[in-house]
């Protein structure tokens, strides 16, 4: 059974930004696509989250999990059952400083959400 993948707030405004910001350059029809794959991709973090690579080079020691699809990283925290995507941040900006700057915001959006873990559980 597949594992599930829940979006935080600020995933989803950064993931309208980036729609936005696709549809305008490349236009309807590669960012329907592009979309999609994230969506496949968000689907095979939470069914692999495991035995992903930890990259504690960006990630630190924040707990947070972090993979790439396309020019985008994608942070998430494990769940028991799938995964919180906690962030979709495009690869060229400064991630570790991203993540270390923002500790506090996503802790707080993850403790708002804690209904998920314990509901996964």
């Amino acid at each position: 059974m597949p594992r599930r993948y829940f979006l935080s707030s600020i995933a989803v405004s950064h993931l309208r930004e980036h729609k936005r910001w696709s549809i305008a350059r490349f236009g309807q029809a590669i960012t329907k696509k592009y979309f999609e794959d994230l969506d496949k991709a968000f689907q095979y973090i939470a069914d692999h989250y495991a035995s992903l690579p930890a990259r504690k080079e960006l990630t630190g020691d924040s707990g947070l999990g972090i993979h790439p699809i396309r020019e985008h990283f994608v942070i998430f925290l494990p769940l028991r059952d799938g995964v919180h995507i906690v962030d979709v941040l495009r690869q060229s900006r400064d991630v570790p400083n991203i993540i270390r700057q923002s500790a506090a915001i996503f802790e707080r959006e993850i403790l708002q959400n804690s209904y998920l873990s314990s509901s996964t559980q």
